[in-house]
């Protein structure tokens, strides 16, 4: 991957560390927040050098802020790991990639209904619009086909009762953005 890859992931992260940043959501919540970016966020950690990354960190503060707490969460994680997620199950190579396109393809749902509120008088806004609701039609069936998935692959019940409402609140996170700008109601 390219170091002007690595700024587009660590300009959209920023983006949505400031919105959120903005409305007050820190620490954790932050970090629950932007879920979604997390394959993107092990990208650039496992993509770039330490001097790429230091520059990343320094243009892109942000980014730094969720990327200081993801870093701190795993060294708490580490030093006290919970019973119940020390033996989790580890995904089988075809769903993974089913499950990081639904929190990347979640994300950038996310920033983009936030771009809509933040700046409404967009020119083209309608278009936009309408195709942040087509994509958001696609993520939700894909959600539904990813659960469908799971279950059929007879993952372990902790997986699902981890995954499926962790999904469904991300689905509601999206639909209250969606809201906000200005969409159509959407049943989750």
């Amino acid at each position: 991957m390219s170091m002007q890859e690595f700024r587009r992931m660590a300009a959209a992260m920023d983006q949505r560390a400031r919105q959120l940043m903005n409305e007050g959501v820190r620490g954790s919540q932050l970090i629950h927040r932007m879920v979604g970016h997390m394959p993107d966020l092990q990208r650039i950690w496992t993509g770039t050098t330490d001097q790429q990354l230091a520059t990343l960190c320094q243009d892109y503060p942000g980014f730094y802020e969720y990327a200081r707490l993801m870093e701190e969460g795993a060294e708490a994680a580490r030093a006290n790991p919970r019973e119940k997620f020390q033996n989790l199950p580890e995904l089988n190579d075809s769903l993974k990639p089913l499950f990081e396109a639904l929190l990347t393809n979640a994300a950038t749902l996310e920033r983009g209904y936030q771009s809509l509120i933040d700046d409404r008088n967009r020119p083209g806004l309608r278009r936009l619009t309408d195709e942040l609701h087509e994509c958001h039609k696609i993520w939700l069936a894909d959600k539904e086909h990813f659960i469908l998935e799971l279950k059929a692959a007879d993952v372990p019940s902790i997986v699902l009762q981890l995954i499926d409402p962790s999904l469904a609140e991300i689905a509601d996170r999206i639909a209250q953005l969606k809201n906000r700008a200005g969409g159509r109601k959407v049943v989750n």
